[in-house]
């Protein structure tokens, strides 16, 4: 094994710049603090919480335990005054490096106060010509970026291709997810509105074509009388979903909006959560993540950054985008492969808490910083630990 290094000061602060002030954050955020008790976490925010992510059940305040310094929508003065302090001891992390004020200022103020920083992103989106020039963009004009940046932290399964596609140096670049807190899941929820004799499928999201809702509902038309489609969350498209599930005379049942601590009592009561987007918006999914932890199977499709931790068959499917006839296999595959049985689902969520879970994100990010500082050698993946 080749000598670790020894070139960096060891973190004391780690502040995180975030776009909102995201519950899919917190748990991270409050985990690293238990576990780092000499460490100062500080999350700094562009903005709040707005009403859009309200409607979906999302709730945005007092998200942090003690022990996470938070700052929302900090002006420029105070932007300046979180980038000096402490610079030689201080690890910056930038959830993106484009558009957002606090963000582009606090990224230009760290690098002139000569504190490390790191990049935690999903990848930009590189789809038709828009995407191309997103990545000629970050090619000609990110090199200061590569070049000083101590690690990157790359979303998902399209996270690290994109990184290294324009420039970022393999070593530096790790597979990473958003890491939640396990949902509240119940062993044997009892719902007299569920056929137990029936496959038991869901999808919870933004009711938007791109996220495959429509695939999803055609797959369960194709799987007829064998199974149960749960169809949770609101959006623009909810009523011609409705129209199309009528006319296919598909098995849906609309739940509407469900509030975030009732996600696990949903997701329990499933067999399989499908998750089947069209387009890499989807730098990852964390209804998988909570899918996985409450034992579930999941079916996702190659442009879900969650699918990274689904090639494994015992967890669930990936499928291609736009073909609801694979969904419907997948599901059947499933079903047949007894991985849906209880002792299975004991053992994926098992799986999912030790990998996917807000305490293994930070433990795995502790052991990343540690090799950036030459004190460990460099992790495995946090899904293949």
């Amino acid at each position: 094994m080749a000598a670790l290094r020894t070139t960096a000061p060891v973190t004391r602060r780690i502040v995180f710049w975030e776009p909102i002030d995201s519950p899919h954050k917190a748990g991270l955020f409050s985990a690293l603090a238990r576990l780092a008790p000499d460490c100062s976490i500080v999350h700094c925010a562009d903005r709040g919480l707005g009403a859009d992510y309200a409607a979906l059940g999302w709730q945005g305040e007092d998200n942090c335990a003690d022990g996470v310094e938070t700052l929302v929508a900090p002006g420029t003065a105070v932007v300046h005054e979180i980038a000096a302090a402490r610079p030689q001891e201080s690890l910056h992390v930038f959830s993106g490096t484009r558009w957002v004020p606090t963000i582009v200022e606090g990224l230009r103020a760290v690098r002139r106060a000569g504190a490390r920083f790191a990049i935690m992103s999903e990848p930009r989106v590189r789809e038709g010509w828009k995407g191309e020039l997103r990545f000629l963009q970050s090619w000609l004009t990110e090199r200061a970026l590569r070049r000083r940046v101590s690690f990157v932290l790359a979303i998902g399964r399209n996270g690290p291709p994109w990184f290294t596609s324009v420039g970022y140096a393999g070593e530096r670049v790790f597979p990473y997810a958003y890491f939640v807190d396990p949902p509240r899941c119940e062993a044997a929820p009892t719902d007299p509105s569920i056929d137990r004799s029936k496959l038991q499928i869901g999808y919870l999201g933004r009711l938007v074509e791109e996220k495959g809702i429509f695939d999803i509902v055609r797959s369960a038309a194709l799987l007829a009388d064998d199974c149960q489609l749960h169809v949770a969350g609101g959006g623009p498209e909810e009523a011609r979903l409705r129209g199309m599930a009528k006319e296919l005379h598909a098995p849906v049942t609309f739940h509407g909006v469900i509030p975030m601590p009732n996600v696990g009592r949903l997701l329990s009561a499933l067999d399989v959560l499908v998750l089947a987007s069209t387009t890499k918006d989807d730098g990852w999914g964390v209804v998988v993540s909570e899918a996985l932890m409450c034992g579930t199977a999941a079916i996702a499709t190659d442009r879900v950054g969650a699918s990274l931790v689904l090639d494994v068959p015992e967890r669930g499917r990936v499928v291609p985008a736009g073909r609801p006839d694979r969904i419907a296999d997948a599901v059947r595959e499933l079903a047949a492969s007894g991985v849906l049985k209880t002792s299975s689902r004991s053992a994926r969520a098992a799986w999912a808490r030790s990998a996917l879970s807000a305490s293994a994100g930070a433990a795995y990010l502790l052991k990343v910083i540690a090799w950036s500082e030459g004190r460990a050698p460099r992790p495995a993946a946090f899904h293949l630990q």
